[in-house]
């Protein structure tokens, strides 16, 4: 009588068991949700444009970053946008060493609410050039698909031709000298004058921008003709 019980009872459990993992398989595939690709412009000069943002400090000891100056640039390097923005909090560090923001350039400057909704306008639709960009869209609020955004500070082909370590993350600077030979930054930023780096380090390794492996060890793309 207990073997027959305790067989039950083993039966039950089991069957409880399957149960419980049948009704959280079909929870799962409830909760799932189709996502659909997004359909993404060709990417051709008139669609790409250049960003930088320079940042201010709010709040106690101006730990708070936030949009001081945003200049957009075209394919060409022609300004779509450059102002000065007014955060909507207090400005308590100008950040003038860094940015180059100075008080009297946010006196009269652009409301944040005002210049953002130009700033998405050009953006939107775009595929956006710059370095570092998740501090740029964290100030602007803004969060473009993952496909749109080019990142010289994350593209490994910039490292290659720099000829820098893979997994060393440099610098704007340190890029635009490597590769374009030019100084920048010497004394404090300038977000047009980065905007226009950045594009021109895309435009250096464009053909390659996806590559993780190193395109610049093969002769042919220095055209050095091969010995037999």
């Amino acid at each position: 009588m207990q073997s027959v019980e305790t067989s039950s009872s083993g039966v039950e459990e089991t069957a409880k068991k399957k149960s419980k993992k049948i009704w959280w398989t079909e929870k799962l595939r409830t909760k799932k949700k189709k996502v659909s690709k997004p359909v993404l412009p060709p990417c051709i000069p008139d669609n790409i444009v250049s960003l930088d943002c320079e940042m201010v400090g709010c709040s106690e000891k101006g730990r708070i970053s936030a949009l001081g100056r945003c200049s957009i640039v075209n394919y060409n390097g022609e300004i779509l946008y450059d102002s000065y923005v007014k955060p909507i909090l207090p400005v308590t560090d100008h950040r003038t060493k860094w940015s180059g923001i100075k008080r009297k350039h946010l006196s009269n400057a652009t409301p944040f609410s005002e210049a953002i909704k130009q700033i998405k306008k050009i953006l939107s639709g775009k595929y956006i050039i710059g370095h570092d960009l998740q501090n740029d869209f964290s100030v602007l609020n803004f969060k473009p698909h993952g496909c749109l955004v080019l990142d010289t500070a994350k593209c490994h082909a910039l490292r290659h031709l720099a000829g820098l370590p893979v997994a060393q993350r440099p610098s704007l600077k340190k890029l635009t000298g490597h590769i374009l030979g030019k100084d920048i930054q010497s004394s404090s930023h300038c977000s047009v004058e980065d905007a226009r780096a950045a594009l021109m380090l895309y435009k250096a390794v464009k053909d390659n921008w996806h590559s993780k492996v190193n395109p610049y060890l093969n002769d042919s793309y220095w055209n050095v003709p091969t010995t037999t």
